[in-house]
């Protein structure tokens, strides 16, 4: 069945594609018969119909029409060696496997070619369709001048058939499907005709000129035109059409086969193809190809294996015998008209409808073709191929280099990223994801886009590319990184790659271009980069950075192995808050930090108040450019307030003011100093009246409690942040067994805050420990003492302690540090203010 409905689809089409070719119809039939078969034998599709097409048609009329007669022997001649050497040129393609050509080919080309063709074909219709006389071969805008100029000599007989053709053509394809609608228009029109020329009496008076009897039989044997002079006049004609038509038949294979899963070898099609045409030139065939109609036709008529090409065929030999007397009725308006059908069916208005509203660039490509192929058709594919691969080459040499970020922020998997836009980015460590190759032709491009990263940022030293979008790197592509990263390693950052391809990093290493990128430059996915070139970045940017978009951001150590600090300002506004939020500024100011600053206010209260208190803390910080953070808690007890503030903010050093006692019932330390000192979550910094932020000198009360990690981390980070020295101070009993072991263990410690940069003395000190750390800050002139204690349960401030009596002295701020708590234990995520 898929045979016979094969053969009797080609039989119209074969005589109006040998008509286009300029070649008398029964080669179009011939062209469907031994082509098909050895296409059908020794291609890969099991579907492929080969046999004429009307691009290949016009693309022979185009070549050849201007050196033979068209239908003349000598132009069947050149027609036959064309066909020779299409073959050839395919064969040896086939053979050599290089069917990726067709690719270069793109789809909007062939789009833009067969619509320019379906132009031509119908221009060169126009003198059949309306009875004017108008030579064969002349161009495209000489017909339409001609149209125009000989308007008033339209014979009426020969549109009426020619109108005939169209009506009936598209009725029955829409009423009668399953029928050829091109069969149903040729007899309608061929009986009309008929009719005509006896009642008007005769082709003489109507002017309906028929095509002729067919020659009924076996195609006849041939030789092609091996002459010099043939081989040179279609050589390069010859080339176009292999490029054609190969493009035509994987097409269409490969179409096929999505529906079908079958795999399509394009260097095998290559070869069925090129043996197709081979053999047809001593068959009487002219070049061929996959036809889209036909193949379409055979899968739907259910076909399975090659063979029922090979059935469909026969059978057109036995149709051709039985019709080709028959063809002396058809008339040539007829046949003109199916070719208007079939030119119209050529134009893919879908596509070229899709292709302008998202391309652009691609619409241009196929105008170009589209208009080159109506004025030059090789020269019209030749330009629409070259435009492609210029825009083609222009594309990936721009490829798109996309700022992102970490998908989820805090502590996100590193193969999570989403676009940068409208996220918060990393102030040092731009990521990128480059969409493209970095080859020759893009290295300008991609080196001017990384350089401009630092010019827009000059605190951006350090790139992260994300690149699994990479396919390959040259040697200039290799060069340049290798620049790039020199470049950015002088600045004081570096260039990493992530996900780069295996492939790629053994090209780079064999190139030794590792020297320069690093061998540390690279991480594989699912690795944490950001985790291991945050150590790479600058501490004091770090230390004021309020984005903190990696997990190590919120930690509390910065690249530089120091600590970083989360103050916190308790404010109630009284005259007692004057010195601890200058004290609070100025070292939020000096460590390069956010100053949180917290207020309570009472439920149901105006929030006015508050604000007015936070106002005089935000107009004194910002003559020293501190940002602040605000934090607004409502409560009843200002110190579980505080507490519960702190505790949410993660801070890591409170500083309150002190009221003095008013009475002696009172303790030197002030009621609310000491709930606080005992039961917030952190060191307490507690500043009485008149002081602000040391100057002179820091004293540090060191002995052997579990608060002395905490005491040194803590007197090391404010001693570096301000530039102050530092004295270590131990109190001992004269003649206990522990004053040798509790020296020595000073000494060590002290040893160990040289080793970090700190200017630091060591006293040794007898007594009460309270009187002898009083008249030793005396002596030196300190300006800060900073205390250990151990934290929470029976650990708690006791009234007359050495901690409560220097507090109670008033004579400098006193920083308690309290064990379990230091600076590293923080990081447990991004600080959250609280406005209830």
């Amino acid at each position: 069945m898929a045979g016979l409905t094969g053969a009797m689809i080609v039989l119209p089409q074969g005589v109006a594609f040998a008509t286009i070719a300029g070649l008398p119809p029964q080669f179009g039939l011939y062209a469907a018969m031994v082509p098909a078969i050895i296409a059908a034998l020794f291609g890969s599709s099991w579907h492929l119909v080969s046999g004429p097409t009307t691009a290949i048609s016009i693309a022979i009329f185009a070549a050849l029409h201007s050196l033979a007669e068209p239908g003349s022997g000598e132009y069947i001649q050149l027609v036959l060696t064309l066909t020779f050497l299409v073959g050839l040129y395919q064969l040896i393609l086939g053979l050599a496997r290089m069917g990726a050509l067709v690719n270069f080919i793109s789809h909007t080309v062939v789009i833009g070619f067969t619509a320019g063709a379906a132009v031509l074909i119908a221009g060169s219709q126009i003198k059949n369709f309306t009875g004017i006389p108008i030579p064969r071969g002349t161009p495209f805008y000489e017909t339409l001048h001609q149209l125009v100029v000989q308007f008033a000599a339209i014979n009426p007989f020969v549109l009426g058939i020619g109108a005939l053709t169209l009506v009936t053509g598209l009725l029955a394809r829409r009423f009668v499907p399953k029928f050829p609608y091109m069969i149903a228009a040729m007899i309608v029109s061929s009986v009309v005709a008929a009719g005509l020329n006896i009642f008007f009496g005769g082709e003489a008076i109507t002017g309906i000129k028929t095509v002729g009897a067919l020659p009924a039989g076996l195609p006849p044997l041939s030789l092609p035109d091996f002459s010099i002079d043939a081989l040179k006049q279609t050589a390069m004609p010859a080339l176009v059409i292999t490029l054609l038509a190969l493009t035509e038949a994987v097409s269409i294979s490969r179409s096929i086969a999505s529906k079908t899963e079958q795999r399509i070898d394009g260097n095998q099609e290559f070869v069925g193809q090129g043996l197709s045409n081979l053999v047809g030139s001593f068959f009487s065939g002219y070049a061929s190809s996959g036809s889209f109609n036909r193949s379409g036709v055979n899968f739907e008529a259910g076909a399975r294996t090659p063979l029922a090409t090979v059935f469909a065929a026969v059978f057109l030999v036995i149709i051709l015998l039985l019709v080709a007397p028959l063809a002396a009725y058809l008339p040539t308006a007829a046949m003109a008209g199916i070719l208007f059908l079939v030119a119209w069916g050529l134009i893919d208005f879908h596509h070229i409808k899709a292709i302008w509203q998202t391309c652009k660039p691609e619409a241009i490509i196929l105008w170009v073709t589209l208009g080159g192929t109506l004025i030059n058709l090789e020269m019209g594919i030749f330009a629409g191929v070259l435009l492609s691969l210029i825009m083609y080459l222009y594309r990936t040499s721009r490829p798109e280099i996309v700022p992102v970020v970490p998908a989820g922020q805090e502590g996100a998997a590193a193969c999570q990223i989403t676009e940068a836009k409208g996220h918060p980015e990393c102030p040092q460590m731009r990521f990128v994801r480059l969409n493209g190759s970095i080859y020759f032709g893009a290295v300008d491009h991609i080196q001017g886009a990384l350089q401009q990263i630092d010019t827009d940022n000059l605190q951006h030293k350090t790139v992260v590319i994300y690149a699994p979008a990479i396919n390959f790197i040259d040697v200039a592509g290799a060069e340049m990184l290798a620049q790039e990263a020199r470049r950015r390693r002088r600045m004081g950052g570096g260039l990493y790659f992530y996900a780069l391809r295996d492939s790629i990093h053994r090209f780079l290493r064999q190139g030794e271009y590792l020297k320069d990128i690093g061998e540390g430059g690279f991480f594989p996915r699912g690795s944490n980069v950001a985790g291991a070139v945050y150590w790479t970045l600058d501490p004091d940017i770090c230390r004021s950075c309020k984005t903190r978009i990696f997990k190590e951001c919120h930690g509390n150590v910065l690249p530089d192995g120091h600590r970083r600090l989360r103050l916190m300002l308790a404010t109630d506004g009284n005259a007692h808050s004057v010195a601890p939020r200058s004290l609070a500024i100025a070292l939020a100011q000096r460590m390069g930090v956010t100053l949180d600053v917290m207020t309570m206010v009472q439920p149901g209260a105006e929030p006015e108040r508050a604000q007015l208190r936070l106002s005089l803390v935000h107009d004194e910080a910002a003559h020293l450019a501190v940002p602040c953070n605000d934090l607004i808690v409502e409560g009843v007890d200002p110190i579980r307030a505080v507490i519960h503030a702190a505790t949410q903010a993660d801070t890591q050093i409170l500083v309150i003011g002190r009221t003095p006692p008013k009475g002696l019932t009172d303790r030197w330390v002030g009621a609310h100093a000491a709930r606080l000192i005992d039961e917030a979550p952190c060191p307490v910094l507690v500043c009485p009246h008149g002081h602000g932020l040391w100057q002179r000198h820091i004293l540090v009360g060191y002995d052997a409690n579990p608060s002395a990690i905490t005491v040194l981390e803590l007197a090391a980070t404010l001693a570096r942040a301000t530039g102050v020295p530092m004295t270590l101070a131990t109190v001992v009993k004269a003649g206990s067994p522990s004053a040798a072991a509790l020296t020595q263990m000073t000494q060590d410690a002290a040893a160990e805050l040289r080793a970090e940069g700190v200017s630091v003395e060591v006293r040794i000190l007898h007594g009460a420990p309270a009187n002898a750390l009083a008249t030793l800050a005396r002596e030196i002139g300190a300006d800060l003492i900073i205390l250990g204690k151990r934290h929470g349960g029976l650990n708690r401030l006791l009234p007359n302690s050495p901690t409560d009596r220097l507090i109670g002295l008033a004579e400098w701020p006193v920083l308690i540090a309290k064990s379990g708590r230091s600076l590293a234990d923080g990081g447990r995520g991004q600080k959250a203010a609280l406005c209830v």
